[in-house]
């Protein structure tokens, strides 16, 4: 049974509604008693368009142990978003749930996004200038690692704990929108969905990440 049925079975007495055609399920209570989820969604609502939750069937809130083995916050599987209910504030819940949009969106525009590898290159020149940043910084990096463009669990942890994200933001902030960009392909997609379409980073996606702000207008331009 799909992760997604089991939780809809075992849970009939959750708290749901609907939200813009998509079902909330909140499975476990928000840790955060400031956080309010009409706010949540409101907030979201407002800044994305609702033809881009045409992939997300249902948005679970909850303790899910894929979290804790991953060390992650939120994931999308099977036209469904997971999102912790273990919340610092609603900007970080936001962030995640748009974050999720995002990867629910290249399921079905994959073509569009990177069949001509060209949002792949250039991903690819970008981590090459961190490269040579951090190796100015006095790193030994592998510079192979830095041109795998999937998600690589050692490349991760070599940006999060071996780097960390201070310095990165130091040194990267006019190349990536954010450190977790540099992670993967995926991601950098993904965190440039969320600079342009939620926090409307508009002169930034368009000047420092060109390929990468032509399929994401591209993208708002499909017709459903």
């Amino acid at each position: 049974m799909s992760l997604k049925n089991l939780i809809k079975n075992n849970h009939e007495k959750q708290n749901r509604f609907s939200w813009k055609g998509v079902e909330v399920i909140v499975k476990d209570k928000i840790n955060n008693p400031d956080i309010n989820l009409k706010t949540v969604f409101d907030t979201i609502g407002e800044k994305i368009p609702q033809k881009f939750l045409k992939n997300v069937d249902i948005i679970y809130i909850g303790e899910f142990d894929m979290f804790k083995e991953r060390e992650i916050q939120a994931m999308y599987e099977n036209s469904c978003i997971f999102v912790t209910n273990d919340q610092d504030n609603i900007g970080d819940m936001c962030d995640d749930i748009v974050h999720e949009i995002a990867h629910s969106l290249e399921e079905i525009h994959r073509d569009i996004i990177y069949s001509d590898g060209f949002l792949e290159k250039e991903f690819l020149m970008k981590r090459q200038q961190v490269h040579s940043l951090l190796t100015a910084e006095g790193y030994n990096l592998d510079l192979f690692a830095f041109m795998n463009p999937d998600y690589s669990e050692d490349f991760d942890n070599t940006l999060y704990k071996e780097v960390g994200y201070p310095l990165l933001n130091a040194l990267a902030s006019s190349i990536f929108y954010s450190p977790y960009a540099i992670t993967s392909l995926r991601e950098y997609f993904a965190n440039g969905f969320e600079a342009l379409f939620y926090y409307g980073d508009y002169e930034f996606v368009n000047k420092s990440c060109p390929v990468l702000f032509e399929r994401l207008t591209s993208i708002m331009e499909v017709e459903y």
